[in-house]
């Protein structure tokens, strides 16, 4: 056979692009897929709900127990605890504005 001829049980491009266009998708893989993203996005959703409620405890334990933790720390600890408590309160602030587009 020389490269001008065509075996009869050849296909056409097109053709296949037809089949192609016309098949059914696989189903399965869609939906592990779509499984798969459900758990990961509640995973995600179940760590933001513990790590927001550990950080408001932690700001109110550091709050209410503000003398008690900063008894006889030295200046830079002491700027160190107040730098933490700002940024855990910024973070929180951060999460509720996500939220507020959901």
């Amino acid at each position: 056979m020389n490269n001008n001829q065509f075996s009869h049980s050849a296909i056409s491009h097109k053709k296949l692009n037809d089949y192609l266009i016309k098949a059914k998708k696989d189903i399965s893989s869609i939906n592990t897929s779509e499984n798969n993203q459900i758990k990961e996005n509640q995973e995600f959703n179940d760590l933001i709900k513990t790590w927001t409620e550990t950080s408001q405890k932690i700001l109110f334990m550091m709050n209410k127990e503000q003398e008690i933790l900063t008894e006889n720390k030295n200046p830079k600890s002491l700027m160190a605890f107040g730098a933490m408590g700002v940024h855990i309160n910024m973070a929180l602030q951060a999460l509720k504005a996500t939220e507020s587009d959901k």
